[in-house]
């Protein structure tokens, strides 16, 4: 089931979740990893959960801007090769069309290796960049939903 993540004990299983990947496996920084988009009025936290275990977080920020941004996509490691991080990008298109009900174009910055994962979802490169981002290679994607 994907939802928004509402409850404070939902946010924190959520940021959980993100340290784990991010912080404890691909060894960003903490302070890089939760920053102040993550508490904005524009940023929604939607999650993917097996029966009431949180394996799969993203966050969309930006609501109140023409592109909206996803970002900070995490699945539980035991979790992924199955599917789970397609459905849970659909699912923030999804809310994102439900929320804003109208035309919206989705960018994200995708990390070098899941490159081909976002373009198999429509997703294209904005430009030819490959830039660091906590040390690891990232693009910029972007994708129009209707």
């Amino acid at each position: 089931m994907i939802k928004i993540l509402e409850s404070k004990e939902e946010l924190n299983l959520g940021f959980a979740l993100r340290i784990e990947v991010f912080v404890r496996e691909q060894n960003v920084p903490l302070e890089l990893e939760l920053d102040e988009k993550d508490h904005n009025e524009n940023t929604v936290h939607i999650g993917y959960f097996s029966d009431d275990k949180l394996i799969g977080v993203a966050r969309l920020i930006d609501l109140d801007k023409d592109i909206i941004h996803i970002g900070r996509v995490a699945i539980d490691e035991n979790y992924r090769g199955k599917g789970i991080g397609r459905d849970l990008i659909i699912g923030c298109e999804t809310t994102t069309k439900e929320i804003l009900k109208r035309e919206v174009t989705i960018e994200l910055s995708a990390q070098i290796q899941a490159e081909k994962f976002y373009e198999s979802l429509g997703y294209n490169r904005v430009n030819d960049t490959i830039y660091l981002d906590a040390g690891i290679e990232h693009v910029d994607m972007r994708k129009v939903i209707n």
